[in-house]
């Protein structure tokens, strides 16, 4: 797996405090066999969280202690970036960053916000020559609501970065239960762990990876968890199927058992 979305880096939001938390959660990267990460920080106009320039420094001083260390964890540079009339203005003046330079943008969404315009936000994302990629979509209510959103914003342009511990319950039963949906019906292109910390919210990632192989075909996994971010770092195009559409009702099923349960 290549970890896609992350907050390793210390003291510049709300996930790793120190040098010493974010060494310890490099160790687990490795321990669970993941070589190489992109940091993800949050950015939130109005709050205090770090710029891209900013987060630049701290990251090379996190290469170097991890150097130092003989940690052989590859460290990429990118941004979770809250969602706000003025995003594509920062990614123009540097203030924000894409994912690894590349022409991917890893979006946070309010958690309970409708998006009725969010047709014409991945419109303008495409028209400036990037790619939305919205982060922990089981995550928001409107599509746990209905999983179809997603369905629709994927078709208009955008992709999709599962937090790969929803499949444990990490964030609930309905996050989970939407995880499930939007694998069994190749909804993700990508899988991110979201970890913050050494405990807690980790990257200890091994059940929730083969509650995922439980989902999707070995294809699949293959390509969710690390060709298509393998892709993704070199600023190739993503390659998938088009998902399928849920037509089925939501009862808090555990698609794992897809052997027993008819999605379509």
């Amino acid at each position: 797996m290549i970890d896609l979305h992350c907050h390793i880096l210390p003291d510049v939001d709300d996930g790793s405090k120190t040098m010493a938390m974010s060494v310890e959660m490099a160790k687990i990267y490795l321990k669970n066999g993941i070589k190489e990460i992109i940091a993800t920080p949050h950015y939130i106009e109005g709050d205090q969280f770090s710029t891209f320039e900013e987060n630049k420094v701290v990251c090379e001083k996190f290469k170097d202690v991890l150097q130092r260390e003989n940690i052989d964890l590859k460290v990429y540079l990118g941004q979770e970036i809250f969602l706000s009339p003025d995003i594509m203005k920062y990614l123009e003046e540097g203030r924000v960053g894409s994912l690894n330079g590349s022409k991917y943008v890893l979006i946070e969404l309010a958690m309970a916000n409708d998006y009725v315009h969010m047709e014409n936000v991945i419109y303008e994302f495409l028209m400036k020559g990037y790619i939305p990629v919205i982060a922990h979509p089981e995550r928001y209510k409107k599509i746990q609501d209905d999983p179809n959103v997603l369905y629709e914003y994927i078709r208009l342009g955008a992709l999709a970065q599962m937090n790969i511990r929803s499949l444990e319950g990490m964030y609930g039963d309905k996050a989970m239960n939407t995880a499930e949906i939007l694998a069994a019906c190749g909804m993700y292109q990508f899988t991110g762990t979201d970890a913050h910390s050494d405990e807690g919210r980790s990257p200890e990632v091994g059940k929730s990876l083969e509650i995922l192989k439980g989902i999707v075909s070995e294809k699949e996994f293959e390509k969710i968890t690390f060709t298509n971010s393998k892709a993704l770092l070199e600023n190739k195009d993503i390659i998938f199927e088009e998902p399928k559409k849920y037509e089925g009702r939501k009862k808090g099923i555990l698609f794992r058992l897809k052997s027993k349960v008819s999605l379509f």
